[in-house]
């Protein structure tokens, strides 16, 4: 007897292993959140080092990836698939990503306001309580009447409203996408609301802190320009709520992070951000434009329990500027120090030509050269090197692509416009540029995938999103469908087809020629199947009740993707989704 029953234990485990990953419970569902556990204190501050990030970026990481043959092996085998993606390929929410546009229909006011709060720092006196007087980026530190940090930034004196715009329209982008970004306003101030804190502190050329004077702050100040009001134009960023901590690295774990349990450069949120910084011309993506805030469970101990969220920080590199004026014309197309650039100018004696050569700066001070002609998804370059985009899969993009998609055109007119462009014709040309680079990456994005995404249920209704209508590119064809029973240890069965014609962006109308009927949708992109009479007939089966799965294959111009569901009772549980 006992033989008997390990036997009938075995042949249970047998085949509950014959079954694919997908039948098993729990299921995913589209936008779980990461499970995390509050740390117990807060982390120590993390030291870091520029110089040190070049050289590694540059020069080290470089060589390194050239001699491994690990490296050469992964990526012929199209990468390393990344760790924080559940079974219908999305990115759960987490301190790290938060899925918003995703999740839902966003507004124009939202796109227009984005992650603000307020309008700004608080009406009253501005005291400034540090600074930085020279280099490249000036800017200072002001503390409002409501004890609110404020971090101000200007434009440089020859580029009115060059880097404050972009910035101000790049963190609006990126937050509709899901990243993390700090509350940010362009504004006109008067001077005369700057106060000096008298502990207010700058540094010298050599590092070391001294008192921040009037006379240097009036020398930071009076070069700029002023409205008709005698008001300055700056770019106010405020403080997150917690405790700074500090840039996150784009490679590794954090040590001090007990949930930061995934290399970040295995994250799709952060291999898939090359996607939104070269849509935006986003070329400085370093660590040390990123933030990392402790932010406790209870604000009334900020010394206690809390967790880590991550942000990203400076997008004035965006678009056509830099912090120091208009970009120069390589910028996008080549890194810093780019070896590939170096060693074709070497073969090719100095006949070689690049397609940034030809470009001009646009008519608009306010812009700079922000293009979308000579604009190359595949051969866009931040300025420095990405651990984690260099990770980047084929899917990890097309995931990427397909929360763009998402960002209407009316979207981006709303963040434009935030960024208070006041040369005739500027936000025009910003809208259009921004218009054409993201059809061109939707394009390459969607380049051997069928675009289709998000499956869902109401009922026996599947439900999918049409990326190609929603993103705005023109209709390649028809949708087909197969509706299969799934039998674990059986051949599958065919139970229905048909197909689906996307005739408008909005709406969608069916030809069935199976049992499943179809129902057209209402909805920007989205196609509907009616399951109910396919279902009907099978729950009649024999076995079914056992083996409650069944798989729909949707194929258009020899793309497929398919989607295995549960039957639970009247409803339809969508559990996981094959490209």
């Amino acid at each position: 007897m006992t033989f008997l029953v390990m036997l009938a234990v075995s042949l249970g485990i047998a085949a509950g292993a014959c079954a694919p990953g997908w039948k098993q419970t729990p299921h995913d569902r589209m936008f779980q959140r990461e499970a995390v556990k509050p740390i117990p204190r807060v982390p120590e501050r993390r030291p870091t080092s520029d110089w040190w990030d070049h050289g590694l970026q540059l020069i080290v990481r470089p060589i390194g990836r050239a001699l491994s043959p690990g490296r050469w092996i992964s990526g012929a085998m199209g990468g390393r698939a990344a760790r924080d993606v559940n079974d219908l390929g999305q990115v759960p929410d987490s301190d790290w990503f938060e899925n918003r546009i995703s999740r839902r229909t966003m507004t124009v006011d939202e796109a227009f306001r984005g992650p603000t709060q307020t309008t700004g720092p608080a009406v009253g006196p501005l005291f400034v309580i540090s600074g930085k007087v020279d280099g490249a980026t000036a800017g200072f530190v002001v503390r409002d009447r409501d004890g609110i940090t404020w971090y101000l930034k200007l434009d440089p004196p020859a580029s009115p409203e060059l880097s404050t715009s972009a910035e101000v329209i790049a963190s609006r982008l990126l937050w509709m996408a899901g990243y993390h970004v700090t509350e940010i306003h362009a504004i006109d101030i008067e001077a005369r609301r700057f106060l000096l804190d008298p502990k207010a502190k700058t540094k010298d050329r050599y590092g070391r802190k001294i008192p921040l004077t009037p006379l240097a702050l009036d020398r930071l100040l009076r070069p700029l320009n002023t409205d008709k009001a005698g008001r300055i134009r700056v770019l106010v960023s405020r403080q997150p709520d917690g405790v700074v901590l500090g840039p996150f690295d784009y490679r590794g774990l954090d040590p001090d992070d007990a949930n930061d349990k995934i290399p970040h450069e295995h994250r799709r949120s952060l291999r898939a951000l090359w996607v939104f910084s070269a849509w935006l011309n986003n070329t400085d993506t370093r660590n040390q434009n990123s933030l990392d805030v402790f932010r406790p469970v209870d604000p009334a101990k900020p010394d206690g329990p809390g967790m880590i969220r991550h942000y990203l920080l400076d997008f004035g590199n965006s678009l056509g500027a830099t912090g120091t004026g208009e970009k120069i014309a390589e910028s996008g197309f080549e890194y810093i120090f780019d070896w590939r650039v170096i060693a074709s100018n070497l073969f090719a004696v100095g006949l070689r030509t690049t397609r940034y050569q030809r470009l001009r700066r646009s008519p608009y001070r306010s812009v700079g050269i922000f293009e979308a002609k000579a604009f190359q998804p595949h051969d866009w370059r931040p300025t420095f090197p990405n651990p984690a985009f260099e990770e980047c899969t084929r899917s990890d993009t097309f995931w990427a692509a397909s929360v763009l998609a998402r960002i209407q055109p009316d979207h981006i007119r709303a963040a434009v416009s935030a960024g208070r462009y006041h040369e005739d014709g500027a936000t025009t040309h910003v809208v259009q540029t921004l218009l054409e680079r993201r059809r061109k990456m939707l394009v390459y994005g969607f380049t051997g995938f069928l675009e289709i995404d998000q499956p869902r249920a109401r009922g026996h209704v599947l439900i999918v999103d049409d990326l190609r209508a929603i993103g705005g590119l023109p209709n390649t064809g028809p949708l087909r469908y197969k509706v299969r029973w799934n039998r674990t240890r059986r051949a599958d069965r065919e139970l229905a087809h048909g197909t689906v014609n996307t005739t408008t962006p909005d709406r969608a109308t069916i030809h069935d020629t199976g049992e499943a009927s179809v129902a057209h949708a209402g909805v920007l992109g989205e196609v509907q199947i009616d399951l109910s009479s396919t279902l009907a007939a099978l729950q009649r089966e024999a076995g079914f009740a056992d083996d409650p799965f069944i798989t729909v294959e949707l194929t258009r111009t020899r793309l497929s993707a398919q989607i295995h569901l549960r039957v639970v009772g009247d409803t339809l549980l969508p559990i996981s989704l094959d490209r």
